[in-house]
């Protein structure tokens, strides 16, 4: 019992929020509250202050994170040197992703498989999205996540999600009230470009190659972490999935838009694997994981 109850207090006191730690759990909300409440009713005191933004940890509970922490600490290398002894739960993950699915999704990922399997070691690679697939296929990654276009006869696609590439930009941005978006409503704005290559030219039309080799943006950067908070700033619009803007969408940091093209909104991110070569016991373990963590955010996207 204890080890479910610490776990859900640890997720809500990183998010500061009993629905996004539910999210990232993969349980039901309530499931999540009655843990703390339970947790707090044992402990005969509150461990959070009930704001308007959410969960906030008060002393209490900061005192007990820091003891959870420090436990767990202690627990992982134990458990680390007794895998050692049995040979178990040892391996080799490699990953090759977009830019944006490295700022949250995958070391969320990475850290809540950590707790499983402490002693594996992973090999991260931010890609093109055009150039993900060919990186699993010859061997350089186990494992592929990139929107889906014309893939090698190699790959096979273990999941898929609605993903499609719109505009992001500030609330407060002028095309922020349209519904949707067109190429000729972007040339009039500032934009914001992460490569001169488009993230989706294997799977795109002619109109939007034509707009992508006109495009003289105002900021050009290959960081997708610094096009976000010029993009939250109001220093432009970009185009990117809702998957790598999750946590700035619900905040309300950001809006996002789709294209006013149908074949665009048809494309869906994807998550890759070989399919002439098995992979290891941890790489399919991990595989597992990201999978549901795909159709949870699909699910948190829809709302």
């Amino acid at each position: 019992m204890h080890a479910v109850v610490l776990k859900y207090f640890l997720e809500v006191a990183r998010h500061g929020s009993i629905r996004k730690a539910a999210q990232n759990l993969f349980v039901a909300s309530s499931a999540v509250n009655r843990q703390i409440l339970r947790l707090e009713e044992e402990l005969g005191t509150e461990l959070f202050d009930r704001v308007p933004s959410g969960m906030r940890l008060n002393i209490a509970g900061e005192r007990l994170r820091r003891h959870i922490n420090s436990t767990l600490h202690d627990f992982h290398l134990m458990r680390t040197e007794i895998d050692a002894l049995k040979g178990e739960r040892k391996g080799h993950v490699s990953v090759a992703a977009m830019d944006s699915l490295l700022i949250d999704f995958l070391p969320a990922a990475v850290e809540e498989f950590s707790g499983s399997y402490p002693a594996v070691r992973y090999s991260i690679l931010s890609a093109m999205p055009s150039d993900v697939p060919e990186r699993v296929a010859s061997g350089d990654a186990d494992i592929g996540i990139c929107y889906l276009g014309k893939l090698p006869s190699a790959l096979e696609v273990v999941a898929t999600a609605p993903f499609p590439p719109g505009v992001v930009m500030a609330p407060s941005h002028p095309l922020a009230r349209q519904a949707t978006v067109s190429f000729d409503d972007c040339r009039g704005h500032a934009f914001i470009q992460i490569s001169r290559i488009s993230p989706i030219h294997t799977v795109v039309q002619p109109e939007f190659s034509r707009f992508w080799d006109e495009l003289e943006p105002a900021i050009s950067c290959n960081s997708t972490t610094m096009a976000k908070r010029l993009i939250i700033a109001g220093r432009g619009i970009s185009f990117f999935s809702k998957i790598g803007f999750i946590d700035e969408l619900e905040r309300g940091e950001v809006v996002w838009r789709p294209l006013a093209n149908k074949a665009i909104n048809t494309i869906g991110v994807g998550i890759l694997i070989p399919s002439h070569r098995s992979l290891s016991h941890v790489t399919g373990q991990f595989l597992e994981r990201i999978t549901r963590r795909l159709k949870q955010l699909e699910l948190a996207a829809s709302i």
